[in-house]
């Protein structure tokens, strides 16, 4: 997975530096569909088992595959070497792109992301069209991954793409939490928060997910909605943003709120699946920690908040553990996921919420010889770059000093991405087919 890995063990504590990279593969091998959906999936003959169903393929008229998201493709693909020559059609929206497993009835389209794009939204259409044709005899099976929102959309009646466009930059420039993003591109959206299994209707949904938010739960445009237009709206005022938007933006929510527009389904339709989440991640590493004969100590999977403030906070509990033996004796591996986030402004330079929080967490770790952090996005990529993380220990910035980088000034500047390429602390893995958040690993030694 790691694929540059010879250049990141060259330097620094080499020893700490393998183990962490051995249990970060480790993790996001057991989340990978290859591993999530045969264990979830099943055939023998006409009887096929999804998690504690099982369907009559000898009474289903088609069967067809919509998915979206980073990995979407992947699960697409596991389900396709299942079902054989029974998927009629489909489509599946991937930032990565093309899977050449997945069989020629379904066409893979590589969507924008973050920010979505015309391909995003010929994603959406083809994905409604598909709904559309599906009849009451039909099977629908929808591999949803981390992503989706981005790659696949709809613009609701009266905006456009360039509106969520727009409105998906500015909420993630402003450091809003993916939750808060998605109340209120779900109240844009004529697919997202459930009403693409409206459109579904009355053909039978099934719905695979990666999770790939904190709360731990399903998610998807199959899935119910529990926030308003109301929540979408106050969202944009608790940022400050509502002047920041397209006023069609502002204006669709209002009429949402006042009663003009439906509101999003809160029910579930059809059956949902989650085939992996960040609790898996973290308890996969867990287990590979144990093996290695290290003390694992999952801190939490459900970390939020700026990353350099993160940074921060666990490094202090690192130095706890390498001080006074708490709240993990050493030698011992502390595991966290969730999602931190990263506020930008104006003249921002290049990186993302892992970048990020590994330089922020080199500086603090400034000259420490026992501690040895990794901080990775599961998905293989960190913001709008082809970087998925970072590895430092305490020689990261002297190293960077001895290069003539200032690495408060990149930090200051949001610009982690150049900084940790310089000393080949950048962690590159190309896409790895999931996506369940982040993944943060610090070594304690003794």
């Amino acid at each position: 997975m790691i694929r540059n890995r010879e250049s990141l063990v060259d330097h620094g504590n080499r020893a700490a530096r393998e183990t962490l990279l051995d249990v970060a593969t480790a993790a996001v091998d057991a989340v990978h569909p290859r591993t999530t959906v045969p264990r979830t999936v099943a055939r023998d003959g006409d009887r096929l088992r999804v998690g504690d169903r099982t369907y009559d393929l000898g009474a289903v008229g088609e069967v067809y595959v919509v998915g979206a998201g980073k990995g979407a493709g992947a699960v697409a693909a596991e389900l396709a070497a299942i079902l054989d020559d029974r998927i009629a059609g489909g489509v599946v929206a991937e930032k990565t792109g093309e899977i050449d497993s997945v069989p020629d009835a379904i066409d893979v389209v590589a969507a924008g992301h973050p920010i979505p794009d015309d391909r995003s939204l010929d994603a959406g259409r083809r994905a409604l069209a598909v709904a559309d044709a599906a009849g009451p005899d039909d099977l629908v099976l929808l591999p949803i991954t981390g992503g989706a929102s981005a790659t696949l959309v709809a613009p609701a009646d009266g905006l456009t793409l360039d509106d969520l466009a727009s409105t998906t930059e500015t909420l993630l420039n402003a450091g809003c939490r993916i939750d808060e993003i998605n109340a209120v591109r779900k109240h844009c959206s004529a697919i997202k928060g459930g009403r693409l299994a409206e459109r579904i209707a009355p053909a039978t949904a099934v719905t695979l997910v990666v999770v790939d938010e904190v709360a731990g739960e399903p998610w998807g445009p199959t899935v119910g909605d529990g926030t308003t237009f109301a929540d979408a709206l106050d969202v944009l005022a608790r940022y400050d943003l509502l002047d920041a938007v397209s006023p069609r933006i502002v204006d669709h929510l209002r009429r949402g709120r006042d009663g003009e527009v439906s509101e999003t389904p809160h029910g579930t339709a059809g059956h949902v699946v989650v085939l992996a989440g960040p609790a898996d991640a973290a308890e996969a590493a867990e287990t590979r920690v144990t093996e290695l004969g290290y003390e694992p100590l999952i801190l939490s999977t459900t970390v939020e908040g700026e990353s350099r403030e993160v940074a921060t906070c666990l490094t202090a509990i690192a130095a706890e553990a390498a001080t006074y033996d708490r709240p993990a004796e050493p030698p011992c591996v502390l595991i966290s996921g969730g999602e931190t986030t990263v506020r930008v402004g104006e003249g921002s330079g290049k990186g993302g919420p892992n970048q990020e929080f590994a330089l922020a967490s080199a500086l603090e770790l400034d000259g420490e010889g026992t501690v040895t952090t990794l901080a990775l996005g599961t998905d293989g990529t960190d913001g709008p770059t082809d970087v998925a993380g970072g590895l430092v220990d305490g020689t990261t910035v002297p190293r960077m000093r001895h290069r003539g980088i200032d690495p408060r000034d990149h930090l200051r500047r949001h610009d982690a991405t150049p900084a940790l390429r310089a000393v080949d602390d950048a962690v590159l893995t190309g896409a790895t087919g999931t996506n369940v958040m982040d993944l943060r690993l610090t070594l304690v030694e003794e």
